[in-house]
């Protein structure tokens, strides 16, 4: 079953939709309902939705908004506009923009019936159309065999931990190496260099699986499709600019064994109450020892870094897309919740509800 939200501020016509049986009757399903476009964006930063059927005319983010605002952050959900008899203007536009179809109100079961058939299909060919790009690409990387040593790998993965500059200048030389292997083929270059990234990254989950509580800055396991190979090979050297810069501000390599061992305790006790005291107690150093220690190797006090951890892992759990902001806020150790937010947008520039939007 396909899920539809139904978005309009009249309750009326949400109640009118909700009601027909029709929606059934083509495999979709109304999974949710919004009074505006607001609402209706906030409902699909934590819900997965198939289509929605959307008002023109509403209050604080209107139809026309609640396009731009989708199709700017990357998502193609199935639209469908429900205008009035004089939105011939605003309907044209949202079609520009990318809505699948419009409805006239007041809705006519026959106009619906056959919108829902051609909606049925469209989703159908753009879900196979999706298992066969992936069905392709997942063929594409079993031939696809990595044309470099494991030890150079692992050199990768060294200098990554030691020093960023080192590691950027290392990846371009691989990347430019492989780009002139596939002879400037883009698509099989950025397939290699992604499996080059999820490798690595799955080496530093065996070598520190705290990492995984963490959402790394500057680094994303995947390469989008991107037009030329030098724009490839600049996405991978800044993956791994993003992963050694990420590792370092954490002051886990090359620095003090007993502010390692600090480091690590904070990150893997990242979620709830994390003192400096508890660590202590751990540790077996006194509270006061390690605070001296670890301001005087890295620069930075102790609640400060403890601060900066939780606000990654806060981000790491937004973009799970799992939990409300106040659950997080409970989760990271903080009661409440409008001080967590304000830390939150501190260190983020955005609060989790703005990151939510962003990344959908």
């Amino acid at each position: 079953m396909y899920r539809a939200l139904i978005v309009d501020d009249d309750r009326a016509i949400r109640y009118e939709l909700k009601k027909s049986f029709l929606f059934g009757l083509h495999g979709f399903v109304i999974a949710g309902e919004a009074g505006d476009g607001k609402e209706a964006l906030e409902k699909i930063s934590s819900s997965e939705y198939d289509i929605a059927f959307v008002d023109i005319r509403m209050p604080r983010i209107d139809g026309i908004q609640f396009i731009r605002e989708l199709r700017n952050g990357g998502n193609d959900l199935c639209v469908v506009i429900i205008s009035g008899s004089c939105d011939y203007s605003f309907t044209r536009q949202a079609i520009r923009l990318g809505a699948f179809d419009y409805l006239l109100k007041p809705i006519e079961a026959e106009e619906l019936d056959e919108l829902l058939s051609n909606a049925r299909l469209f989703l159908d060919e753009k879900g196979e159309n999706r298992r066969l790009a992936e069905h392709t690409r997942l063929q594409l990387e079993e031939s696809l065999k990595l044309p470099y040593s494991v030890q150079e790998e692992q050199e990768l993965f060294r200098l990554i931990k030691e020093s960023s500059q080192s590691a950027e200048a290392y990846a371009a030389s691989l990347a430019l190496r492989l780009a002139a292997f596939y002879e400037e083929d883009g698509f099989k270059l950025s397939i290699v260099l992604e499996n080059s990234l999820k490798n690595l990254y799955g080496l530093f989950l065996s070598d520190m699986s705290w990492l995984d509580k963490l959402q790394v800055k500057g680094f994303e396991a995947s390469l989008k499709p991107l037009e030329s190979t030098s724009a490839i090979i600049t996405a991978f050297t800044s993956n791994i600019k993003g992963l050694a810069e990420f590792i370092n501000d954490l002051h886990i390599s090359g620095t003090n064994p007993v502010v390692k061992l600090l480091c690590e305790y904070f990150i893997n006790n990242v979620e709830g109450r994390t003192t400096l005291e508890d660590a202590a107690r751990t540790l077996n150093y006194s509270s006061k020892y390690l605070g001296k220690i670890f301001r005087q190797v890295t620069g930075e006090s102790v609640v400060n870094y403890i601060t900066r951890v939780k606000m990654e892992r806060a981000k790491a759990l937004v973009l799970s897309g799992k939990y409300k902001t106040y659950e997080i806020s409970e989760i990271m150790g903080y009661r409440n919740t409008d001080y967590f937010t304000r830390l939150f947008k501190q260190y983020h520039n955005m609060t989790p509800i703005d990151l939510k939007r962003l990344t959908k």
